[in-house]
């Protein structure tokens, strides 16, 4: 009797430190599961400090490999009003290849801290009042960025960067005079310095989960 109340009793033990280190792994695991990195194979964004200035624009990112990104962003705009003299027309693009680094984006696809090479293209006519500059052809340019994409939620970043670099191209220089547009100047840029700035609102949609 003594001896089948000690089985019983080994058996029981057993049965309970089994239990137990099953109920660990599984909170282990759990927990495991919520830190795990979370990848996300693309962005949909837009400058809000493009949109603040009636420039409508949207950018895509693409995740290749190793948090290295392709980024492709465009804009558009064609405001007028013709009893203040006022004319507001930019398009263009732009394409850049960018490097994740740090902590951050280990754990989060497209999130931290960021770098890359950029190059731009783009065309513009402004008038305000009777005083306007147009280019006649595109202007174009490119440089080195860094940034830095904030998370706010699960699926939503706050991406803030600034490019340096080099931007070239003619524009035309007119005045409005009777209703006649008047050439002033032709006048060839070459800038060396700040060409690209942006506080974007940045949409993480996240490559589906292998079964």
């Amino acid at each position: 009797m003594k001896q089948l109340l000690t089985i019983s009793v080994v058996i029981g033990a057993l049965c309970f430190f089994t239990t137990s280190a099953g109920a660990q792994n599984k909170r282990i695991s759990h927990i495991e599961d919520e830190v795990a990195p979370k990848h996300s194979f693309m962005t949909v964004s837009t400058n809000v400090l493009q949109d603040a200035v009636l420039i409508p624009n949207i950018g895509l990112e693409f995740n290749l490999y190793n948090n290295w990104t392709l980024a492709v962003n465009g804009m558009w705009a064609w405001w007028t009003n013709e009893n203040i003299h006022w004319y507001w027309r930019i398009y263009g693009g732009e394409v850049a290849v960018k490097k994740y680094l740090g902590k951050r984006a280990l754990k989060r696809s497209m999130t931290g801290h960021h770098v890359g090479i950029y190059g731009q293209a783009l065309s513009y006519d402004f008038e305000v009042g009777h005083f306007g500059r147009m280019s006649p052809d595109l202007s174009y340019g490119g440089g080195v960025e860094y940034g830095y994409s904030f998370p706010v939620s699960n699926v939503f970043n706050i991406d803030i960067s600034l490019g340096v670099g080099y931007l070239g191209g003619r524009f035309y220089e007119y005045v409005e005079n009777e209703g006649h547009y008047v050439w002033r100047a032709t006048v060839q840029q070459n800038w060396f310095g700040p060409t690209k700035g942006g506080v974007s609102l940045v949409w993480l949609i996240d490559a589906k989960k292998k079964r």
